[in-house]
């Protein structure tokens, strides 16, 4: 059982990858978009928060020990709150990445594959994720740690190439359209942490579950660093976006990349690390959804969910018929459904379960003091 665990490094990585492929498709652009000059003092604010969030969700996961979400839910409220959490999480994770799907497989269509039906994209990263997830000894968290150091040297590289583009004036006025839209409206962009939705599952999938909140904070520190630099990228390069291709902004930014004239147009090694890195996000989504309904029918093949949630997400990936339609559902809907899903209420059954725990521990002392 212990060679499908994971370490603490991995864990990092795992987390990290879910932030980054956020990042790479629309959430530098509704950053700007929504505190314009003052995003980096907004991406630093929502990290500090995230930071807090982490640090309370890891409070409540320490008082039961290699328990997830999933199992607090059955100890709150039985298998009726099990069933519940377990559904709407799984409806959350496929629908969300199957529509990052169709947003990435529109973007490719358009940028190399004008020939080539946005299904047959769809499919081939469904057929991959497949795959990656039925094979054993959880292989598709330890292809992400061995393909991390690429998200970091590839985004480093974009900042270093563009750096000479780079204005800074555009950071100002630092505060953006003031101080109410870059603490106040601004506090929504915590939408970009997905890696949060995941913290719940993680106790039961490390081999250290007490370094929960160690790997829990640095992945969160990791991801502003790559959302921070991201949006600066964008920021002192574009005017906005109205001189930015709205699909993949750093797509954008990589075209300028020149050293010499043996390193230019290096865009397509750039899209190349992000479709691997993208199939290793719907790994995770794909991995983490299977293991939940796995958890919640007590049915021991994992592979059965595995391949339906593989159909679900083929699905998923090609009904929307436009990208405009994909990308609202990225900003709006998704983001109402993680705050009131990934804060609101996993965060209330935790402090619920807590409750009932001090409680019981409560009612056997004063039944011991009876006795």
């Amino acid at each position: 059982m212990e060679n499908t665990k994971i370490g603490n490094k991995e864990a990092i990585a795992l987390l990290v990858t879910i932030t980054f492929n956020h990042i790479i498709m629309n959430i530098t652009k509704a950053l700007i978009d929504s505190t314009e000059s003052a995003s980096l003092i907004n991406v630093l604010y929502i990290g500090i928060i995230a930071i807090i969030f982490t640090s309370i969700i890891c409070y409540f996961l320490k008082k039961f020990p290699t328990f997830d979400l999933i199992d607090i839910s059955e100890y709150l409220g039985g298998k009726i709150l099990k069933w519940i959490v377990g559904i709407l999480f799984v409806g959350y994770f496929i629908f969300f990445a199957g529509n990052l799907l169709n947003m990435f497989s529109t973007c490719l269509e358009i940028i190399y594959f004008q020939l080539v039906k946005p299904k047959y994209i769809v499919s081939l990263f469904v057929i991959s994720t497949v795959l990656a997830c039925t094979m054993r000894h959880n292989a598709i968290f330890r292809s992400t740690f061995i393909f991390f150091p690429f998200l970091i040297i590839s985004t480093l590289f974009i900042f270093i190439g563009d750096f000479r583009y780079f204005v800074f004036e555009k950071m100002y006025p630092i505060l953006g359209n003031g101080a109410y839209t870059t603490f106040i409206a601004g506090l929504s962009n915590m939408f970009a942490f997905q890696g949060l939705a995941y913290i719940y599952f993680m106790p039961p999938v490390l081999k250290e579950p007490d370094k929960l909140k160690k790997v829990a904070i640095t992945s969160i520190v990791l991801s502003c660093i790559f959302l921070l630099i991201s949006v600066a990228i964008i920021l002192f390069m574009f005017n906005g976006f109205v001189e930015t291709d709205e699909l993949l902004p750093l797509y954008s930014a990589v075209k300028y990349i020149e050293f010499g004239s043996f390193f230019q147009k290096l865009d397509s090694t750039f899209v190349l690390i992000w479709i691997i890195s993208f199939v290793n996000y719907l790994g995770i989504a794909l991995k983490f959804s299977s293991t939940i309904l796995k958890k919640i029918t007590n049915i021991e093949n994992e592979n059965i969910f595995t391949y339906l949630l593989g159909i679900a997400l083929f699905f998923i990936g090609i009904w929307q018929k436009n990208y405009a339609l994909s990308k609202f559902l990225a900003g709006t809907v998704y983001k109402y459904m993680f705050f009131i899903i990934v804060i609101g209420i996993s965060l209330l059954i935790l402090l619920s379960a807590t409750v009932k725990q001090k409680v019981r521990k409560w009612f056997k002392w004063v039944k011991f003091q009876q006795v």
